[in-house]
Order: structure tokens, then sequence, then C-alpha cells
């Protein structure tokens, strides 16, 4: 018996919910993976054809794994290089909708350079992480967190304009960094379009907070980072392998609003495998995805809804 094709088929359920919630001015929350779930130095170009090809819908560059000796990232061609992977992402059908940056938000040097790759890519949303310490010490009070995150995102707003970018903050795990109410109410002092934060619920999970933290947030998320684990560490593991509580997580996205997209951040179990075993990992968690899309709310059209 000949199988469809699953991208054929991904693509039908994509048309599917898109024409149902056009009704409704809304479009489908797509199934984005990040690249790392390759390592670093995996050709970009092939890993545009291989997600595509398994039928993901859209691609979260991870740049914070592209600053090895000889990466385009940290050339001067930096531009050019992201010229070119947008393009073939584009000829592929395709699209980058996020990016995620390396370093902290005080990185001058990486920052400036995501921000531009990220524009040329088309990537609306930049994952960027906070300032989490100041001389090797770890930034507990939330007044003094949010003071310094401020003043490092506000000088790089006309920039992510000019791009048409939107910068997210992230909860990560350390100090007020672990808090996500305290990233919320960072974003509420930025007050700002152009930026906006990013609820990893693993981070959260392993932090001690429950996925359903969002609700008591001051400034509903952006975007997500979808991982599992064991609350014991930040194992980035494919939903259901881990303790989180996904009815909490979706139902409370539900609750406060969410209108992104459904972001993957489960790389390490297809980062750690053999090659050859990578296209069952990304298929199995591109399933668990579906199953978890089909349960957000819709998407609003915004930055990165081409």
């Amino acid at each position: 018996m000949n199988r469809v094709p699953r991208i054929f088929i991904a693509a039908m359920v994509s048309i599917s919910l898109a024409a149902s919630c056009s009704r409704n001015g809304t479009l489908p929350p797509r199934i984005v993976t990040t690249t790392d779930v390759f390592e670093d130095g995996y050709p970009a170009e092939k890993a545009i054809d291989r997600l595509a090809r398994l039928g993901y819908e859209g691609i979260d560059m991870g740049l914070d794994y592209w600053l090895f000796e000889g990466s385009p990232f940290i050339s001067d061609g930096y531009l050019d290089w992201g010229k070119s992977l947008r393009a073939h992402a584009d000829k592929v059908g395709i699209p980058y909708t996020h990016a995620h940056a390396p370093g902290e938000a005080d990185n001058d040097r990486w920052l400036s350079r995501s921000i531009e790759v990220a524009g040329v890519l088309g990537a609306g949303y930049l994952v960027v992480h906070p300032v989490f310490r100041i001389d090797g010490k770890v930034i507990e009070d939330s007044t003094e967190f949010i003071s310094v995150n401020a003043s490092a995102i506000r000088k790089w707003l006309s920039m992510a304009r000019e791009k048409g970018v939107v910068l997210l903050s992230e909860n990560i795990l350390w100090g007020a960094s672990k808090n996500p109410r305290i990233i919320a109410d960072l974003v509420k002092e930025v007050g700002s379009p152009y930026f906006g934060w990013c609820f990893d619920v693993g981070h959260a999970w392993c932090s001690g907070y429950s996925p359903d933290v969002i609700k008591e947030c001051s400034v509903a998320p952006l975007s997500v980072h979808i991982q599992d684990n064991h609350a014991n560490g930040d194992e980035h593991l494919i939903p259901g392998d881990g303790t989180i509580d996904f009815d909490l997580f979706l139902s409370a996205l539900e609750e406060v609003g969410y209108c992104g997209d459904c972001v993957l951040e489960a790389h390490h179990q297809s980062l750690e495998a053999p090659d050859g075993e990578r296209d069952g990992i990304l298929s199995r968690l591109l399933d668990v995805a579906e199953g978890l899309r089909d349960r957000m709310p819709p998407r609003k059209a915004g930055p990165t809804s081409r």
C-alpha cells in the first residue's frame, strides 16, 4: 500500500486549521523547533531541508550554537549568510519565525549581530537571555534585576524596530531570572511594542514554578519554549518524557490569551543521538507537538505571520 508522505499530511492539516481560523481573523499556531536539535556547525541549509521534509512549519534559529571557529555568524559575511538562508528557507517553504541570541542582554557584540541576522532571516522574534549576574554575583533582588535589564534592553529598541524584530526576555535558571513574574514585570517596565517575553515552561518547572504560573504574571508572554524535565534539571526533553503537567500549561495559555506559536525547545534527545536516529526522534517530537498545538489558542497575525 502506498503511504501518503508526512509533509503532505502536515500541509493538509495546516491548511485545514488555517481555513478554520481565518474565519475568525486568526491563524493556527505553527509548530516551530529550535535548530539546536542539531550539533554546532550542522549545515543550516541541510537543517532547513530536513525539518521541512519532516513536516515542521517554522524554524527557531539557535544563533547561540554558531560561535565556533569558522562560523559564518562570526565572520564579516554574516549578513550575506543570513540572506542566503532566508532565500533557501523561502524556496523550501518553511520560514524562520524565531531566533535565539547568544549570551545575555548586555553582550553588545552578539546582540547587535543577532538582531541584524534575525532581521534578514525574517525571524520576527529574538529571544535574549536577561542579565542575571554582575561581576560574577547572581542578581537576587527583583528591583535591581529589572533596573539592570531595562537599561540593557532599551538601548536596542530602536535597532529592533528598524529591523522588524521583537526582542523577548526569558525566564532562565539563576537568581531573580528564575521567576516568570519578574520577567513579565520587566516587560511592563520597559513598555515597548518591540519588547516582550518568552515563557520557558521547562525552566519554570525545574526552578520550582508551576506550568500555570503565567496566570500570575502582569504581562502575557508573546512566545513559549516547550520542553519537559523531571523538576531536578534543565533536560529539554520531548513533552511527556518528564513530569510537567501540560494540561495546566495549556489551560493557562488559554486563560491569559496567548496568541503565539507552538515553539519547541526539546532538543537534547535529538542533539545527543547518532544522526541516523534523529529523524525518528524529531518525528516523535512533531507528533507530540501536533497534539499540543491542537489544544492551543489561535495565533494572531504578527511579526512572524508570513
